[in-house]
């Protein structure tokens, strides 16, 4: 009798525990879920040291999202580690109520290629209904900026505008053109055309709208991308519970 009722409470206790376990995969697997579903990345790779606690609170959690899309633009990668993060309880996350509250550190590191940059003020100056002054406009990233040219409807003239510009992060989430020298081939148009134009394309990447309490501090340039990122940048763990998701 008292054998039987050990096994009998062995298993009682094995199914308890694989039951929390599978709740537990459920709430981080309906974590991702979310930012896949709000964000449309082609990859992602979520990486937890524990499971949360019953509040929603994670000692480490990082994620890398490639080919991510925010507000019209692409970016090619969007990675962030965060610890002693809290997020509202694990139980509404299911429900598609994901909200990231604060984090005892955040790093993060956002890559953007040229060309997706061209695509997302393409789109920008276009509009739905192609209304814009903006038309024909291209930009290239080098290592010492950024140029550029677009032409800009003015009344009846037709404007080519050449840019050579640094870049700046703005507010710890916004690109914006850092003193551009502007080069115009109508001499007699007026500055405030100019400061105009440039301000319907400014700013160019907008990190608002992500969920997270990031604050980028540096861009680093190359031929072709640029990239925001905290002073020090996220690093992969070597170890830990993995999700991944691919399109």
């Amino acid at each position: 009798m008292i054998k039987r009722r050990l096994k009998f409470l062995f298993a009682v206790s094995i199914f308890a525990f694989m039951s929390a376990g599978a709740v537990y995969a459920d709430d981080v697997q309906s974590l991702l879920d979310y930012y896949v579903n709000e964000f449309k990345p082609e990859k992602a790779l979520l990486v937890i040291q524990d499971k949360p606690d019953e509040t929603g609170m994670f000692t480490d959690i990082y994620m890398n999202l490639q080919g991510v899309v925010i507000e019209s633009l692409r970016l090619n990668r969007l990675t962030f580690r965060m610890k002693g993060v809290q997020f509202n309880k694990p139980s509404e996350w299911s429900k598609g109520n994901v909200e990231c509250k604060n984090a005892i550190q955040i790093l993060a590191l956002a890559n953007l290629l040229e060309r997706d940059i061209n695509h997302a003020i393409e789109t920008k100056t276009f509009g739905d209904e192609g209304s814009s002054e903006w038309h024909d406009v291209s930009m290239k990233i080098t290592p010492k900026g950024l140029s550029g040219k677009g032409y800009y409807k003015f009344g009846f003239l037709d404007i080519l505008l050449e840019i050579d510009s640094g870049l700046k992060i703005v507010k710890g989430k916004e690109l914006w053109l850092k003193d551009p020298k502007v080069k115009v081939n109508t001499l007699d148009v007026p500055d405030y055309v100019t400061r105009k134009a440039l301000a319907d394309i400014q700013p160019l990447v907008d990190l608002n709208k992500f969920p997270l309490p990031l604050t980028l501090h540096k861009v680093d340039l190359k031929k072709g991308s640029a990239s925001l990122s905290t002073r020090t940048l996220p690093q992969e763990p070597s170890e830990g519970i993995r999700y991944t998701y691919e399109k």
